[in-house]
């Protein structure tokens, strides 16, 4: 009887330590940070989607991503202009605060930016696609230093041939191309990126940005 005893004592205690462990641990993996993935396309108005009531044109992807996401119907742009637009995104700040009010400018080093931000509370980074943050040509490597905290790195400054879309690959300084239409070419490497990154303990932050829709040469 006293050996039964002891036996249920010694389980009572099992429970009591490993109940809370397991509580614990599922606390932890229920407040994993999000993943934030963010896609910024060029010059694309409101009006110009299929679900925001236009007849020509055809957006049945967005279309259906509206009725399942919460969708901002009046939202007004610090300035429509692209590097000055990119320059507060990436900062939080006004143009003429950081001197960012034309295109193909150089946003300052020092400037605190998301990408920095995400690092410092444990995020990976990665950025696909426009950059025009770097002022230093459109054609030029936008060097690892001043790539404002994103490590894994498939971009370029500024081109808009998408059926021949350049861009620098991480830390190699020679100049390549898309292998396709550039947005398809993007979007499939942001799926890899994804896929690769959804199981890593720590969090990601994924900038896409797609150059499109100014016009197309294809």
């Amino acid at each position: 009887m006293k050996n039964i005893k002891m036996q249920i004592q010694g389980l009572l205690l099992i429970l009591m330590i490993s109940l809370p462990l397991e509580l614990i641990a599922q606390k932890n993996k229920k407040s994993k940070k999000p993943n934030v993935i963010y896609i910024l396309t060029d010059q694309w108005r409101s009006s110009a989607l299929g679900y925001t009531g236009n007849p020509d044109v055809k957006t049945p992807h967005l279309d259906q991503f509206s009725k399942e996401a919460v969708n901002l119907s009046n939202a007004v742009s610090v300035s429509p202009v692209c590097t000055p637009h990119r320059a507060s995104l990436m900062t939080g700040r006004y143009p003429t605060t950081t001197g960012m009010f034309l295109n193909d400018l150089y946003l300052p080093s020092e400037e605190l930016c998301m990408a920095e931000i995400f690092k410092a509370d444990g995020y990976n980074t990665g950025y696909l696609g426009k950059w025009h943050l770097d002022g230093h040509g459109r054609l030029n490597n936008v060097e690892p230093e001043r790539r404002q905290g994103f490590d894994y790195w498939k971009a370029l400054e500024c081109s808009h041939d998408y059926a021949n879309m350049p861009y620098y690959d991480n830390d190699d300084p020679k100049i390549k191309y898309w292998d396709d239409f550039s947005p398809f070419s993007i979007a499939e490497d942001a799926n890899n990126y994804i896929t690769e990154h959804s199981e890593n303990e720590n969090p990601f932050l994924l900038f896409v940005s797609i150059a499109t829709p100014p016009f197309s040469s294809r």
